[in-house]
């Protein structure tokens, strides 16, 4: 009897980390999305792609949400985050407050961006023609001006699509793009997945790597402290020959 409590109990705590992990919440959020696209958006004006993973010349990106139509391509990223957010068009980094607790993430515009240079160079088509919208579908709230182009309800991302009617494609050019991304795709399974999920990692390894060396001579950067306030900042190894910090 201990052990099958024992058991069940260490099935609730995987179940529960299961269901709160990035990987899962993300899902629920794109499918949230899809789900609402798909009833909303007119079949004969809108075309509407998810969850496509594309080749590139560095390896893979997964792309969330891609709306095709005559007015334009609607290249969406989605977050599922809950919380106060913090961030700016230009800022590299944007931070989500849940109480006392910070996280910061990528600015998901710039990651959005990557997506859209793959979709504009797969297409031969121009920059200009494409839209890099990203959409926050949890109970997250802006804390800083944001973006126009960053939504904060479903609603608002499909009156954004809708509101967009100046023809830029023929009903041809768009049915051939779709084939296109549909041919180029990588099948969606678990493999796809893993392989995906792996050069991210390599990715975001290769950029804290180059985050670690000194702006100016290229050294270690080491953790070191401001004696007048006490604050923590980077600085070169090399200090006091070299003052490069981060």
């Amino acid at each position: 009897m201990e052990l099958l409590l024992i058991l069940f109990a260490l099935g609730i705590a995987f179940l529960y980390f299961y269901l709160n992990s990035p990987t899962v919440i993300g899902a629920a959020g794109e499918r949230r999305i899809n789900s609402m696209l798909s009833r909303k958006l007119d079949e004969q004006d809108y075309i509407l792609l998810e969850d496509l993973t594309l080749p590139t010349a560095q390896g893979t990106t997964q792309v969330d949400h891609i709306v095709l139509s005559r007015y334009g391509i609607f290249v969406i990223e989605t977050k599922n985050m809950s919380g106060w957010i913090f961030g700016g068009k230009t800022q590299a980094r944007w931070t989500q407050v849940i109480g006392r607790h910070k996280t910061q993430f990528q600015n998901p515009l710039r990651q959005n961006y990557h997506h859209v240079k793959v979709v504009q160079e797969l297409l031969s088509i121009r920059l200009n023609q494409l839209e890099n919208l990203v959409a926050f579908v949890g109970s997250a709230k802006p804390k800083t001006e944001m973006p126009p182009d960053v939504f904060w309800s479903k609603e608002d991302l499909l009156s954004y699509i809708t509101s967009r009617r100046i023809v830029q494609f023929t009903e041809n050019e768009v049915r051939n793009f779709a084939h296109k991304l549909r041919s180029r795709a990588l099948e969606a399974n678990k493999e796809t997945r893993r392989e995906h999920v792996q050069h991210v990692r390599k990715k975001i390894a290769r950029k804290e790597a180059d985050v670690t060396k000194c702006p100016r001579c290229g050294s270690t950067m080491i953790e070191r402290t401001n004696r007048k306030t006490g604050q923590t900042f980077s600085g070169c190894s090399r200090y006091p020959k070299c003052r490069g910090t981060l």
